[in-house]
């Protein structure tokens, strides 16, 4: 994304950024980014890939051609939204400091995901320039959060982000048909025997909603859904109990060490372990021991 700014000269001479802040981050099928910046403008692009973009401050205004090639030129601020589907002519401008935050989903993946889930593979985005859609902008945030943490929740959380924020958007801003049976139903003994069996031997990895879905044999979204229903527990909720269970049996000697055992059950630093296991304990995992060694 080419970006020409009101005072182009003035800032190649003093050579400074005029991002004051910019995040970037990405997942399998989507990719993201957060930036405040001073004046400017961005020039026409044709983007490969469907945008959303968020206005989180500021007023920016957005210059599009419509499929019925008329110019369409749209003034959003804090909290509107712009979906441009992809291989749309767009441009921008702003006359003063703005944030934004921008999400850009391959329209293969998207495609994979409306068949995956029985939503069907012929459908068209639809051009959308003002709304506001608290959804969105909360699992975006979310996203990034993620993306920028020192203790990162792991891979099962940001691909259930990016699943809900897809299907969400296919089904709020395309033609795409829901087919699927409402409701649907919950896994069956032997695939839920087959999964936990599968989680417990892989607790130190950072394990995905696809790997977890397919010894299931289910989509990701069907996969997540049925195993809500049969459990009471979202897959991650799950992950994390069963990770904190089997940090009290190694607590419960004192045969390894703490930092040890946070990387024996998954967690990326010792800070991130106790921080989970004091959430669903109410107590360190030194308590933890001290009171088991007693």
């Amino acid at each position: 994304m080419e970006i020409e700014w009101e005072s182009d000269i003035e800032w190649k001479s003093r050579k400074r950024s005029p991002y004051l802040f910019r995040q970037i981050a990405g997942w399998t099928g989507i990719k993201m980014f957060r930036a405040r910046v001073m004046p400017g403008r961005m020039l026409e692009h044709t983007p490969d890939f469907h945008e959303i973009n968020i206005s989180l401050g500021g007023e920016l205004v957005t210059q599009k051609i419509s499929a019925g090639g008329k110019l369409v030129r749209t003034s959003g601020r804090d909290g509107n939204i712009c979906v441009t589907p992809a291989g749309q002519p767009i441009s921008a401008y702003w006359r003063g400091p703005i944030e934004n935050m921008g999400i850009l989903l391959d329209p293969e993946f998207v495609r994979e995901t409306a068949v995956e889930n029985q939503l069907g593979a012929g459908f068209e985005f639809l051009e959308i320039y003002k709304t506001e859609d608290p959804l969105v902008t909360q699992l975006g945030l979310a996203l990034l959060d993620e993306a920028s943490s020192e203790a990162p929740m792991g891979k099962l959380y940001a691909e259930s982000l990016v699943q809900t924020l897809t299907l969400h958007v296919l089904r709020s801003y395309s033609t795409a048909t829901a087919m699927m049976t409402r409701g649907g139903g919950g896994l069956s003994g032997y695939k839920l025997k087959r999964v936990k069996e599968f989680i417990d031997a892989n607790l130190e990895d950072d394990l995905g909603l696809a790997e977890i879905a397919a010894v299931a044999e289910l989509s990701q979204f069907h996969f997540a859904r049925a195993f809500r229903k049969t459990t009471g527990v979202t897959p991650q909720h799950y992950l994390m109990e069963r990770r904190i269970e089997r940090a009290k049996e190694l607590l419960a000697t004192d045969e390894l060490p703490i930092v040890e055992i946070s990387l024996r059950t998954g967690f990326k630093n010792q800070s991130h372990f106790t921080t989970l296991f004091r959430k669903l304990t109410n107590v360190t995992p030194k308590t933890w021991r001290d009171l088991k060694l007693a």
